[in-house]
Order: C-alpha cells, then sequence, then structure tokens
C-alpha cells in the first residue's frame, strides 16, 4: 500500500511540474517582462500597448483595458480569449480599439525586426508594429 501511495505521488508531482504548452499556455521567453506601443494609431487618445509577462499579455487597447493568456512557440505566438473592460469612448477611440482587439485574435505570429515588434496573420501579412517601452 505505501508503494501505491508513493507512486501516486510521485505521479501527481510530475503532472504539476510539467511545462506548459500550447494554446496560449506556453511561457513567452524572451518576451516577458517587455512593454509596447503600437505605431502608426491615430484615432485614439493614446495608442494601444502591451505588456508581457510570463503567460499573460495585457495593456490598453484604445478606449479599456485588455488582458489574455499568451503562448509563444519559436516565432508563433497566440493569445487567448481577449477580455476588456467596458467603458464608452468616443467613436473613433472605440473604432481603433475594435480594430486592435481584431489585430490580436488574427495573429499568429511576430518577429523583431529593427528593435520593433511585428505581429503577422497566418499568411505572414503585417498586422501591426510597436515600438518598446521598456
Amino acid at each position: 500500500m505505501k508503494h501505491a501511495a508513493l507512486a501516486a505521488f510521485i505521479l501527481l508531482g510530475a503532472c504539476a511540474t510539467a511545462p506548459a504548452g500550447g494554446g496560449g499556455n506556453a511561457r513567452l521567453g524572451a518576451l516577458a517582462g517587455s512593454e509596447w506601443m503600437m505605431l502608426n494609431e491615430t484615432r485614439s487618445s493614446a495608442p494601444p500597448t502591451i505588456a508581457f509577462t510570463q503567460d499573460r499579455a495585457s495593456g490598453y487597447a484604445g478606449c479599456n483595458r485588455w488582458f489574455a493568456s499568451a503562448g509563444v512557440t519559436d516565432q508563433a505566438i497566440d493569445f487567448g480569449d481577449v477580455g476588456t473592460t467596458r467603458m464608452m469612448c468616443s467613436p473613433p477611440s472605440m473604432a481603433a480599439e475594435r480594430a486592435f482587439v481584431t489585430t490580436l485574435n488574427d495573429t499568429r505570429g511576430y518577429r523583431i525586426e529593427n528593435g520593433e515588434l511585428v505581429l503577422y496573420d497566418i499568411g505572414g501579412a503585417d498586422l501591426a508594429r510597436f515600438r518598446r517601452t521598456n
């Protein structure tokens, strides 16, 4: 009986320490701890931002704050379901926010190019560029 309990304990411990992977659960590696501001967004009073932690991303979307799980594998990036706070802003700011959330949902990859974070879609087309702020 002791051996069975010990085996179960070891298996549970192995599951708890297994690395997360896929579906927005993979660690963000080199992006973790970085903060970025979107370039060329003129519809809102302040441009959208992204701040990465180990397995999450959040920031300002053009009107509201946003948040999502996030994960990377090589150059692929996955933002989980994007949530936002629910304030109303001017129509241009709301349009900028909708466009930004769509960009996050359509993002499938990223690259760092000339010090800028570039998000791109499944076909490799650039969706947005960001300048690092920290």
